[in-house]
């Protein structure tokens, strides 16, 4: 086979569905069979902005949850046969840098992105039926996970690192702002630790997942004050942490309102707006702003935990479609009226 399918980038809005030749994989890297790769909602947030971001420089293949087979090995590649199952660490960092050196991998200062153009580099992703990538950053999967088990492997280490973010001991009390994959994913761990966990969000599909994976309460903030329930809930305290999964503006001004003094706001949607702080919120109430960015090792936590059944995710997806019609999935997954949680396209 010389040419494949690609779902190509253009620009906000703009995304298409186009016959492209098979790339070559270079030195140190492999040729991968995508056979289903996750939307995710920073996919989305390409699509939703009002202009061309440096993040993705189009045109673009998105995607960087996935699970494959390679299929070739560049020159000097060969840690992996061709056939091998694998998923990958997305995030393409240098291994000198001071971070990297740290293990922060997460924060190279060098980095580039599987999907995207961060570090200045445009990275195709996985959106397409063959892909290249470096052979250093292929995961192989653990025999007992499915590819979608393995495309899901990306987000729930997002979400394992950010319900650890700023924990404050055992019996916490949460609250999720956004009921899409990762704030649903997020309330699993959460869940695990012995947390109380209130999420809130307008889409009653995606309370109702809330509810399943172990929600204690759940808010739909179209009809219900979050600050209200929160208070009622606390005896007017607060919450111990506030875990922002949903990339509103005005969720982090909310977040000061119900959060304890000396509990934490935990950023993990990416927030591509400007918000004014108070200072005093810091310093007197002693409340601590984290950003939990990515991950570094904990996929393969999360695999171990998938392959132990410690771990059960896989409703999360709730429709798969074939590369060969998702042209419009963009559009649909952006709709207002849209009740889809996890997408995964295959090939």
């Amino acid at each position: 086979m010389t040419t494949m399918q690609a779902l190509v980038y253009y620009g906000p809005g703009d995304v298409r569905l186009e016959e492209r030749p098979v790339p070559e994989p270079g030195p140190g890297e492999v040729l991968v069979k995508m056979r289903c790769v996750s939307v995710c909602g920073s996919d989305l947030g390409a699509y939703r902005l009002p202009e061309v971001s440096d993040r993705w420089k189009p045109p673009i293949v998105l995607g960087h949850e996935f699970a494959g087979d390679v299929v070739k090995n560049g020159p000097g590649a060969g840690k992996y046969a061709v056939g091998q199952r694998v998923a990958a660490n997305p995030i393409l960092y240098c291994g000198d840098c001071y971070y990297c050196k740290k293990g922060l991998i997460n924060l190279c200062s060098n980095r580039n992105s599987f999907g995207t153009s961060i570090g200045g580099k445009s990275t195709d992703g996985a959106m397409q039926e063959y892909f290249a990538i470096r052979e250093n950053a292929i995961i192989p999967l653990d025999n007992s996970l499915t590819y979608e088990q393995g495309a899901l492997l990306e987000p729930l280490a997002v979400c394992y690192c950010a319900a650890h973010a700023g924990v404050l001991g055992n019996d916490e009390r949460v609250v999720v702002m956004g009921a899409g994959p990762i704030g649903l994913m997020t309330v699993k761990f959460l869940k695990a630790m012995g947390a109380s966990v209130i999420v809130s969000d307008i889409v009653k599909t995606r309370l109702d997942f809330a509810t399943k994976y172990g929600a204690d309460r759940t808010v739909d903030v179209s009809v219900e004050k979050l600050a209200d329930v929160v208070m009622d809930f606390t005896g007017g305290i607060g919450v111990d942490r506030v875990i922002i999964c949903a990339g509103n503006p005005g969720s982090i001004p909310e977040s000061f309102g119900i959060v304890r003094n000396g509990g934490n706001i935990v950023l993990v949607a990416l927030a591509h707006y400007h918000v004014e702080l108070d200072p005093m919120q810091l310093v007197a109430r002693g409340v601590s702003l984290i950003g939990s960015y990515m991950f570094t090792t904990e996929q393969n936590d999360v695999m171990r935990m998938l392959a132990d059944a410690k771990l059960y995710v896989d409703d999360i997806v709730t429709t798969t479609i074939p590369l060969s019609q998702s042209r419009d999935v963009f559009k649909h997954l952006c709709s207002p009226s849209c009740e889809d949680v996890k997408v995964l396209l295959t090939a």
